[in-house]
C-alpha cells in the first residue's frame, strides 16, 4: 500500500515538473514573439538579427555603379541587403554575392523583387564605379555596387557597426581586412538589423520571408 502511495506521489510530482516545464518553454515562446509577431529565437538561429528600434542612416552622398547618387531617396519603398566588400577580394566577397543571389532565388517572385541586393565598396582607392558594373555583371546585373570617398566610408560604416581596416596600399595587390555580416536597410530608409554568416539559402529564406511581411 505505501508503495503504490509512493509511486502515485511520484508520478504526481513527474507531471507536475513537467507542467512547469511546459509552461516555462511556452512563456520563453511567447517571450520572443514581439508585437511585430517575429520570433526573434528563430530569426537568430537563422543568422538574422533584427535591431529595436532600428536606426537612422546618416545621408553621405554615396554614388552607385552608373555615376547616380544614392542616398535617402534610392533607399525608400524597398528593402536593402547590403554586403561591405570590395571587387579585388579572393573569396568572402564572391562567395557571399552568389550566396545572396541564391536567397533572393528561393523567394516568391513578387516579394524578391522587393528586394535590392547590393555591395558597398571597402575599397574606395580600387573601386571605381565602372569597376563596380564590370565586376557585379559576374553575379547579377540588377546588384547595386555603392561608393565613396574614405572618409564617407569611414561615417557609413560605423553607423552601421560594420568594421574593415585601411590596407597598406604601398603594394598593388593588396587586402582590405572586412567583416562579413549582411547590413539590413528597411523601406523607410532605417538600419533595421543584419544577417550573419554563413549564408544559407533554404534555411534563411523562409525567416526573411516572413520579416518582409510583417514590416513596411
Amino acid at each position: 500500500m505505501k508503495r503504490r502511495q509512493a509511486q502515485a506521489a511520484s508520478r504526481r510530482r513527474l507531471i507536475v515538473i513537467s507542467l512547469a516545464a511546459l509552461a516555462l518553454l511556452v512563456a520563453s515562446m511567447l517571450l520572443s514573439l514581439q508585437r511585430d509577431g517575429l520570433d526573434r529565437t528563430a530569426l537568430n538561429r537563422a543568422g538574422i538579427v533584427l535591431l529595436e528600434p532600428p536606426r537612422e542612416v546618416p545621408e553621405l552622398g554615396l554614388q552607385d555603379q552608373h555615376g547616380q547618387p544614392w542616398g535617402v531617396e534610392q533607399r525608400l519603398g524597398r528593402w536593402h541587403l547590403l554586403f561591405f566588400g570590395y571587387t579585388y577580394c579572393p573569396d568572402i566577397c564572391p562567395s557571399t554575392l552568389a550566396d545572396l543571389r541564391l536567397l533572393r532565388a528561393e523567394l516568391p517572385a513578387e516579394l524578391a523583387g522587393q528586394i535590392q541586393i547590393g555591395l558597398v565598396s571597402v575599397d574606395p582607392w580600387r573601386d571605381s564605379p565602372e569597376q563596380l558594373r564590370n565586376y557585379l555583371q559576374f553575379f547579377d546585373a540588377s546588384f547595386l555596387g555603392l561608393s565613396g570617398t574614405p572618409e564617407q566610408l569611414r561615417l557609413l560604416t560605423r553607423a552601421l557597426s560594420v568594421a574593415w581596416i585601411e590596407p597598406d596600399r604601398s603594394q598593388p595587390d593588396y587586402l582590405v581586412d572586412h567583416s562579413g555580416q549582411v547590413v539590413m536597410i528597411d523601406p523607410r530608409g532605417r538600419y533595421a538589423g543584419f544577417i550573419r554568416p554563413p549564408f544559407d539559402a533554404e534555411q534563411l529564406a523562409p525567416r526573411l520571408l516572413e520579416v518582409l511581411r510583417s514590416r513596411d
